[in-house]
């Protein structure tokens, strides 16, 4: 599949003019490199009971330094391996950092902790759990046929204002599925939330690069994606740290991932405080929609 998508962009999108060419940062490379390894190794280890708490701090602890080290540095260096000056633009900002970064913690752990459910608390196998979440996937992949029109329609901030709570909502609503509800409303309401988490991330997303110049698109597209793993790492590791602790010594209760999803649902619900300071007319240019002017 990216064989076949390399060979579409090539032929899709020809390059107008040879791109600058930039040495090759190889200090960021191991300063960002080293902090996001030991971040995702602490991540990992939260949940891990055998683990002494002082190793895992010493290890979050470590990443955080190594971290803003790394930090300090891609702001003062000349060609960054990140560019974390782009962080200055609002939209991108808000879309990925103080709004983006927690509706991903909040909705990428769903997939982490349904199929945990549907085996340690409802006692199905990995295959059917695995086909049951799969339906998420379908969702997403049918309603982004349909993002370019919604998002004319709409706009970037009236779409993630009123998307917002309901994907929150979704998120919650795993609290109240049981090992008695049908088969077809669990497949119905995980369908039904693949569908708003695209909508959300489909938004997020489009509305992350609206304000990146053409020349910054390369730093961009690295900084995105590099921010956007990190906040599934976190998500992960949250999850399963915060379950670990509900569950205490012995395996997660159906009760302790009920608990877990209302939790989860709390952190997306929060992103909203965000997704407000937009204003109708960011991404315009992007979504297609024109808002109507009120002088």
């Amino acid at each position: 599949m990216a064989l076949v998508v390399t060979l579409l962009a090539t032929s899709l999108f020809p390059a107008d003019r040879k791109p600058a060419k930039t040495p090759f940062d190889v200090k960021g490379f191991v300063l960002v490199g080293f902090g996001v390894f030991l971040l995702v190794l602490g991540m990992d280890s939260l949940a891990d009971k055998h683990l002494d708490g002082l190793a895992i701090a010493l290890q979050i602890g470590l990443a955080a330094i190594v971290l803003a080290v790394a930090a300090r540095y891609c702001l003062r260096a000349a060609n960054p391996i990140l560019d974390l000056k782009l962080l200055r633009i609002r939209t991108f900002r808000i879309a990925f950092l103080t709004g983006g970064a927690l509706d991903t913690i909040g909705m990428a752990s769903v997939m982490f902790l349904l199929p945990l459910l549907f085996q340690i608390g409802f006692g199905m196998t990995a295959v059917r759990a695995g086909s049951l979440t799969f339906v998420a996937a379908v969702g997403a992949l049918i309603v982004r046929f349909f993002m370019p029109t919604i998002l004319r329609l709409t706009g970037f901030r009236s779409l993630l204002v009123v998307n917002t709570p309901i994907a929150a909502a979704l998120v919650a609503g795993f609290s109240f599925v049981q090992p008695s509800t049908p088969l077809w409303i669990v497949l119905a309401y995980i369908f039904v939330f693949g569908m708003f988490r695209s909508a959300q991330w489909a938004s997020t997303g489009n509305l992350a690069y609206s304000d990146i110049a053409p020349e910054q698109l390369a730093r961009f597209s690295a900084l995105y994606y590099i921010l956007w793993q990190l906040s599934v790492a976190v998500s992960v590791g949250m999850a399963a740290a915060l379950l670990s602790f509900l569950a205490g010594s012995g395996p997660p209760r159906t009760e302790d991932f009920h608990t877990m999803f209302l939790i989860e649902g709390a952190i997306t619900l929060c992103a909203l405080l965000a997704y407000l300071r937009l204003k109708p007319e960011d991404g315009s240019h992007v979504s297609g929609n024109r808002p109507i002017s009120t002088e």
